[in-house]
């Protein structure tokens, strides 16, 4: 595709109160992204949601959750977010991770 190169983009989704050792997850998995050197991460703060477990999470004043999903994406080389895929894994005690080829346009 002209003007395209093949990426994959790391997705991860969690709770906004996920922890490991009482550091959020989410600074983690992005402060371990950054010093791989991989190319950027944006997090995503999201309005609600539910996962396997079915239970319901929202911002809804009448039903106010601390347990929002919240939305890592991060793009580059499969190589170079394998090890972060494998930091992620060890630490996360539930959520999400996939991965997706996808083109990006060139600089």
């Amino acid at each position: 595709m002209e003007g395209f190169i093949k990426k994959t983009e790391l997705r991860l989704i969690f709770n906004e109160n996920d922890s490991y050792h009482g550091n959020s997850l989410c600074r983690l998995v992005v402060e371990k992204a950054h010093e791989l050197g991989i190319s950027g991460a944006t997090v995503m703060q999201t309005k609600g949601g539910f996962g396997s477990r079915q239970q319901m999470h929202t911002s809804d004043i009448l039903r106010l959750s601390t347990e929002l999903p919240v939305v890592i994406s991060i793009v580059d080389d499969f190589e170079k977010l394998k090890p972060l895929i494998d930091f992620a894994k060890e630490r996360s005690k539930g959520g999400l991770i996939s991965l997706q080829e996808i083109w990006i346009s060139e600089k």
